[in-house]
């Protein structure tokens, strides 16, 4: 499947904004019906939403073959299926797109009979052009200085922005993507004549040997090495190219231009802005949002030298960061005043109103009966509906009924209308139900990244006649990152008219990547291969010792799936008086406060960590520097609960010590002690700081984990069979 290439764009007709999702497949995708289906599929699965029309590109010696096995009638079936949601079929049109040398050819094959999204080449290419900037985000081909630094480039410019090029296509695929678009997005080069290609570095050589080879060119690839030969560089007397790898001021271009190289023989790959007058642009970075957030320089950064395209510059040591108030989330006492100690779920409870087991989840009965939401609704529904809505629909989630209801009777109340307005329960809703609706407000207590909203948003432009008022009306928000909540407001709040649709949140609180949740699979792995153990890799452990102690390990993890590792002495990780995340609200409830209680706010914590806008008290790597979590925070916040909190709502590379031999040894004279003090208080967290050991999340240099281990293990009774399987599962795996 990674012959395979795939995006989504947007397309605006008629009122309305569109979603399309664009197929590439690529020239050595395998040549049957069944490759050419699950290509597809793979797109399909991976698209935000089911598309409104879909584009498929091939070249020329893939067209016919392609559109016989669109004709396998068995697979076009279930593929058309998949289309479709309640009978309907959400694609309206599907493109067959043909890259014949330098041009797109279009070959419909429509779904009702129509092109009814009215697709023309011109829509083609700039879907093409879109799915080039997708590649320059995906693949992380702009780097901006982190703060206090500048890039200073080969040209002798100063500026925020370094452009790597040559990460542009990361597979073959990619490649062919991206060498087919300088044929197609580029007019005027004589590519089958040109006998010299000029490049400034070595870099994008791939591609330019791709685009040559593409439009049958046997062209010399010859490098120039960026500014440093430029100057020998003489005006070739027989048909040329030049390839410039990427642009942030367009000097070179217009260095060529001023001896006499042809503006029409001079492609840059990638530029910060259209340079007509100097060459050619393949990908134009103005007209994308990639350039949000590269500041201005103010002259006091410290510069980073860059050497054609590669950095040079000392290594850093990784950026300590120590938690603390800073850190607070902003609406984190907001959410705990009415959910903390009655309303989160436990960890990893099942939900079965959405046949999940989400790792934290909040119950619906604490947002209906706060005061606070109330009367925010209430004021929301006052300030911010509009009068023309008069259907109400709520994501059929076992919490958002309630609020619904509200959300009618104030409707009821305010239009003073004969006509009832409409409830209506996603998914069963369908083109009839919004028939006559003159506006929508789409009601949901509680969600994370917003996966059902943009489906509801997508049925909704299914559905509708034609563009009305549309509000998106959410209690609590529980996003990865705010950044990802920021695009979900993005996406439902835009359509294909120059106003916003209205979108009101209560509170937001970003809890992080689902990494934590995988922690709990990664204990079960290592629960599954210590199974399979019987040796020991410390000669101070007999075999049958050994043993004993993975089925302990096995037991312990299989009796904490719902809930962090226990102490040694078999008793659940709890909290103590003084959390300073907790403001003092919950010191007399201390002992009623749950396991998913302090998770939760671990975890909101640390994601507010990694968006706090100090770079000095930021936890986010930048490219020039790694960030750990420093070892100050397990002797700050030294309760064993919140130690095994931090240590599952970290980031791998936030507990990686191995790089700093320094940090390694700190790290490692800790664990020696938590380890040794497993009985008591200061090491009761021991189980989970060996566990994650044990999957590597947590690391150290290697000679120190071994001297680590074997010194623990030394220390601490033979009985505690469970720490010794954590601490040999250690060294197995390694």
């Amino acid at each position: 499947m990674d012959n395979v290439l795939y995006f989504n764009t947007k397309k605006d007709r008629n009122g309305h904004r569109y979603d399309v999702l664009c197929v590439y497949l690529g020239d050595k995708s395998r040549q049957d019906s069944s490759g050419f289906y699950a290509a597809l599929e793979k797109a399909l699965k991976n698209s935000e939403t089911l598309p409104d029309g879909i584009v498929i590109y091939l070249s020329t010696d893939r067209l016919s073959d392609s559109l016989r096995y669109w004709g396998n009638k068995e697979l076009h079936d279930s593929f058309l299926d998949r289309l479709s949601k309640n009978n309907v079929c959400f694609t309206k049109a599907i493109l067959f797109v043909e890259i014949n040398g330098g041009s797109f050819v279009l070959h419909e094959q429509h779904l009702n009979g129509t092109n009814s999204l009215g697709l023309t080449v011109t829509d083609v290419a700039a879907f093409y052009a879109s799915g080039l900037n997708e590649l320059v985000e995906r693949n992380n081909v702009l780097h901006v200085a982190p703060a206090g630094h500048t890039f200073k480039h080969p040209s002798g410019r100063i500026n925020k922005l370094f452009i790597q090029s040559r990460e542009l296509a990361a597979t073959e695929t990619e490649l062919q993507f991206v060498a087919k678009g300088m044929h197609t997005l580029i007019e005027g080069v004589d590519w089958p004549n040109i006998k010299t290609i000029f490049i400034d570095t070595m870099g994008i050589y791939s591609i330019v040997k791709e685009a040559a080879l593409t439009g049958g060119c046997a062209a010399n690839i010859e490098s120039y090495h960026s500014y440093d030969s430029l100057k020998e560089l003489n005006l070739p007397t027989e048909e040329y190219l030049v390839v410039v790898s990427a642009s942030t001021s367009g000097g070179m271009a217009r260095d060529l231009v001023c001896r006499d190289f042809s503006k029409d023989k001079i492609i840059t790959l990638i530029d910060v802005e259209n340079r007509a007058s100097s060459s050619h642009v393949l990908i134009d970075l103005s007209s994308t949002s990639l350039l949000q957030g590269v500041s201005n320089v103010d002259g006091n950064e410290t510069d980073i030298e860059l050497v054609g395209e590669h950095f040079s510059y000392k290594a850093k040591p990784p950026k300590q960061v120590t938690v603390g108030i800073p850190h607070k989330p902003k609406h984190l006492l907001d959410i705990l005043k009415d959910f903390c100690i009655t309303g989160i779920n436990p960890i990893n409870q099942r939900v079965d109103v959405i046949g999940k087991s989400p790792l934290l989840s909040l119950k619906p009965a604490n947002l209906h009966a706060s005061e606070k939401f109330i009367d925010w609704l209430d004021e929301e529904l006052n300030w911010s509906l509009s009068s023309s809505i008069d259907t109400v629909i709520f994501s059929d989630d076992g919490a958002s009924e309630v609020l619904a209801q509200k959300a009618l009777e104030f409707i009821k109340n305010a239009s003073g209308n004969e006509k009832a307005p409409s409830l209506l329960k996603w998914p069963n809703i369908s083109k009839e139900d919004l028939k006559d609706s003159t506006g929508v407000i789409v009601v949901t207590a509680f969600a994370g990244d917003g996966g059902k909203l943009r489906q509801i948003s997508r049925d909704l432009r299914e559905y509708e006649s034609k563009t009305i008022p549309r509000h998106f009306l959410i209690g609590v928000g529980l996003p990865q990152s705010m950044e990802s909540w920021k695009k979900l407001e993005q996406f439902l709040v835009r359509n294909a008219t120059p106003r916003f649709y209205n979108f009101s949140v209560w509170k937001v609180l970003p809890l992080g990547p689902d990494n934590i949740q995988r922690s709990w699979e990664e204990l079960a792995k290592l629960a599954a291969k210590a199974d399979n153990e019987s040796a020991s890799p410390l000669d101070i452990i007999q075999p049958d010792d050994a043993a004993t102690c993975y089925e302990a390990l096995s037991d312990c993890i299989a009796q904490a799936s719902d809930s962090l590792l226990p102490n040694t002495n078999g008793d659940s990780l709890k909290l103590t008086e003084g959390f300073v995340f907790f403001d003092n609200k919950f010191d007399d409830k201390i002992n009623s406060i749950t396991q998913s209680d302090t998770l939760l706010t671990i975890a909101a914590v640390l994601q507010t960590a990694r968006e706090h806008a100090d770079p000095e008290k930021c936890l986010r790597p930048t490219n020039y520097q790694s960030v750990i979590i420093s070892p100050e925070n397990f002797l700050r916040y030294n309760d064993d609960i919140l130690q095994a909190c931090i240590l599952r709502a970290s980031l791998p590379s936030e507990l990686d010590y191995s790089s700093d031999h320094h940090l390694s040894e700190l790290m490692k004279e800790f664990l020696y002690k938590v380890f040794t003090r497993h009985q008591h208080p200061f090491g009761y967290a021991a189980l989970e700081f060996a566990g994650a050991l044990a999957v590597g999340k947590l690391k150290l240099k290697k000679e120190h984990c071994r001297e680590l281990v074997e010194k623990s293990i030394a220390g601490i009774e033979s009985t505690e069979y469970a720490l010794i399987g954590f601490l040999l599962m250690t060294l197995r795996s390694q």
